[in-house]
C-alpha cells in the first residue's frame, strides 16, 4: 500500500486531492524516519566508537528501534485504511430509517478506529523520543545532530497523530470513550513536550549547538 511507495510517489499521493493518505499516515511516516535516524545513530556509534559499557545499552535500544521501525511502517497503512473506512461509512445511504441506523453504527465504529490508530502512532513516536533521551549521551558526537533531528521528527509525529485523533472526537457519541481519548491525548502531548524540551536544553547548552538557542 502507501508504505511501499517511493518518496516521490508518496509525496505525489499526499499532494493530490484524493485521500488517503492524510495527516495520520504522514505522522506515522515522520515517526518511521525518526526511528530510522536513531537506528543510524546507534549503528554508526557501535561501528566507530571504541568498545565501552555503552555498547550493551545501544545494542538493546537498537532492537527496540527495529521493532518500532516495523510498527510505524505498518501504521502508515493502518491509518490510511482507517481513513478509507471512515469515508466509506460516511458514504453509506440514508434513504430509509433502517439504512440511516446502519450508517450510524458503521460511522461510530469507523470513527473509533480513526481516533485510536493515530494514538498508536503517537505512542510509538513517544517511545522513539524516550530512546533518544536514553542514548543521547552514549552515541558518537558526530551523530548527535542526526539523533536530535530524529527526536524532532518523532515529536512532529506525535502532534500529527494527536491532531488526527482530535478531529474525530466531536463526532463520537460515546462520552466515556471521548473522555478516555482526551486523557490520553493530554498525557502524550505533555510527555512529548517535556522530552523534547529536556533533550534540546541538554544539546543546545553546548557547542556548537548553542547557536540554536532562542
Amino acid at each position: 500500500m502507501f508504505s511501499s511507495l517511493s518518496i516521490n510517489e508518496f509525496a505525489a499521493k499526499l499532494a493530490s486531492d484524493d485521500v488517503p493518505p492524510g495527516g495520520g499516515s504522514t505522522a506515522a511516516l515522520q515517526g518511521l524516519m525518526a526511528a530510522a535516524l536513531l537506528e543510524m545513530s546507534v549503528n554508526y556509534s557501535l561501528k566507530n566508537q571504541k568498545p565501552s559499557a555503552n555498547d550493551e545499552v545501544l545494542t538493546a535500544k537498537k532492537a527496540d528501534l527495529a521493532r518500532l521501525h516495523i510498527e510505524l511502517t505498518l501504521l502508515i497503512d493502518r491509518d490510511a485504511l482507517a481513513l478509507r473506512g471512515l469515508l466509506a461509512a460516511a458514504g453509506l445511504p440514508e434513504s430509509t430509517p433502517e439504512a440511516k441506523q446502519a450508517r450510524e453504527v458503521a460511522m461510530q465504529k469507523a470513527l473509533r478506529q480513526a481516533a485510536e490508530v493515530p494514538l498508536e502512532t503517537a505512542r510509538a513516536c513517544l517511545e522513539v523520543m524516550e530512546i533518544g533521551k536514553t542514548i543521547l549521551a552514549r552515541v558518537d558526537r558526530l551523530v548527535v545532530s542526526d539523533l536530535v533531528t530524529g527526536v524532532a521528527a518523532a515529536h512532529a509525529g506525535i502532534v500529527g497523530g494527536l491532531l488526527s485523533t482530535t478531529i474525530n472526537l466531536k463526532e463520537i457519541h460515546d462520552d466515556s470513550l471521548v473522555s478516555a481519548l482526551k486523557g490520553q491525548i493530554y498525557l502524550l502531548r505533555t510527555a512529548a513536550d517535556e522530552l523534547k524540551a529536556g533533550i534540546e536544553d541538554k544539546v543546545y547548552g553546548s557547542e556548537p549547538f548553542n547557536v540554536l538557542r532562542g
